[in-house]
């Protein structure tokens, strides 16, 4: 087998079969929870063919393969006759083993939170988008925008925003560990049409058990259904608790309901709404008033962001940014950051003399231009250090001529040059303009990184 030289050196140099727990892999690494993390020899496993790095988080030891794992994990299952289990995702980076024992701190758990409700429906946010930015392109073309086809595919594109409550509901539950179905009726009851149509009567204010609350039409929302379904994984699990076996089937899901929806419609909901928008418009406002610097910023600090994973916490932003106002400012500056790194593996492949070397950054640079950056920084970038800064000069380059011209992005979806779909909008030149920013950051990136080197041997 092609793989089977490296997983053995791998098993032999983490301490054997019998000190693995769990293997699991995501879309770059391979992921394995240790007995006795003390047992890794580090070095000799950075020093194998086909891994770029390793990363230990504890009691799992990441080891960065790239494009490859799927290949690598298969012949490990194999070798070590561990039980195969499903990939996790790319960005849920903290250990999960510490999680479920309490040790991780606030911040990990805050960020893990917020990555597993918001990142599974990332896809189908992006696909959406790029339904709709084809959709821009026929119009170009000739497709006319006042006809029944349009219509048709401008409803299916615009659905998922419009309902974008039930799939973070759905998404919710399952990382609060409530009923999916419960939290799905929650959510029905606050999105119900006779919200809207009070607001449509011009009714501002209405009222529950006498207690006045603000009417708020929960259409393409994104905190208010999050942190209901949150009071209400407290409310079902408090429930559950008190009320005898038998009745818990009926009890359980209708209590919930009464108490957690009402709650959510006079209290939960209307401050979320507010704390949504004011998020949303700040950063808006944030990136209009503050022009190049709020780019060169921005662009600059994203990559080590990406390093300590506080970067999941600007997910909600973005998806509320595209809900609100139908694009967002910060993806053209983040891909900007992107393109740096994959800029600065470049510079690599094209400086380094080992072999070895130029082969994983050669990768590396592909798979950080379609968008995958953590191969080039893990695997080459952060590893060399030099090549980091350089990236980071050149996010912020790049991310400083995307503020300078406003650019927007009206799509979700991880920018790079593959995902240019996703800054297609009302102005044509708005797609063209951020593949300009990404080349500069790109060309910054590797031209430094060429000039300032970096030790091979040091790493």
């Amino acid at each position: 087998m092609k793989h089977t030289e490296t997983v053995k050196a791998i098993v032999e140099n983490v301490g054997g079969k019998d000190n693995i727990s769990v293997a699991t892999h995501c879309m770059t690494r391979l992921r394995l929870n240790l007995k006795d993390s003390s047992k890794v020899n580090e070095e000799a496993i950075k020093k194998l063919d086909g891994v770029m790095g390793v990363v230990n988080q504890g009691q799992q030891t990441q080891i960065i393969i790239g494009p490859a794992v799927n290949d690598v994990y298969d012949e490990l299952i194999r070798y070590t006759g561990l039980k195969e289990e499903a990939a996790v995702d790319e960005n849920l980076d903290e250990v999960k083993l510490d999680l479920k024992n309490k040790k991780g701190n606030f911040l990990t758990m805050f960020f893990e939170t917020i990555a597993g409700i918001f990142n599974p429906i990332v896809p189908a946010l992006a696909g959406a988008g790029l339904v709709r930015a084809i959709l821009t392109i026929a119009v170009v073309c000739g497709l006319d925008n006042t006809g029944n086809t349009y219509t048709v595919i401008n409803t299916i594109a615009n659905g998922i925003f419009t309902f974008l409550p039930f799939l973070l509901a759905a998404s919710a539950a399952k990382q609060f560990k409530m009923d999916i179905f419960v939290a799905m009726t929650i959510c029905a009851g606050m999105m119900s049409s006779t919200w809207t149509s009070l607001i449509g009567e011009g009714v501002a204010s209405f009222s529950f058990l006498n207690i006045p609350f603000t009417v708020v039409n929960y259409s393409s929302s994104v905190l208010p259904i999050v942190f209901a379904v949150w009071f209400a994984s407290y409310v079902e699990k408090g429930l559950r608790k008190v009320i005898p076996g038998a009745l818990k089937i009926i009890l359980v899901p209708c209590l919930t309901i009464l108490v957690a929806t009402p709650i959510s419609l006079m209290t939960i909901g209307p401050l979320a709404t507010w704390a949504g928008n004011l998020l949303a418009n700040g950063v808006t406002v944030l990136f209009e008033k503050g022009g190049i610097f709020a780019g060169l910023i921005y662009g600059g600090i994203y990559s080590s962001m990406v390093v300590l994973g506080i970067h999941h916490g600007m997910v909600p932003v973005l998806v509320q940014g595209i809900t609100n106002q139908g694009f967002n400012y910060i993806s053209p500056t983040s891909g900007a950051a992107n393109m740096g790194q994959a800029g600065a593996a470049f510079g690599v492949w094209l400086k380094a003399k080992n072999k070895k070397t130029k082969t994983i950054a050669a990768s590396a640079t592909v798979a950080a231009i379609t968008g995958v950056t953590e191969p080039a920084i893990y695997g080459v970038n952060f590893k060399y250090k030099k090549p980091f800064i350089a990236a980071a000069i050149g996010g912020a380059c790049g991310g400083a001529f995307a503020s300078f011209f406003a650019l927007k992005a009206y799509a979700m979806g991880g920018p790079s040059f593959l995902n240019f779909a996703m800054f297609i909008g009302d102005d044509p030149k708005n797609m063209w303009l951020v593949m300009v920013g990404f080349a500069i950051a790109f060309i910054v990136a590797a031209v430094l990184t060429f000039a300032l080197g970096f030790d091979e041997e040091a790493a």
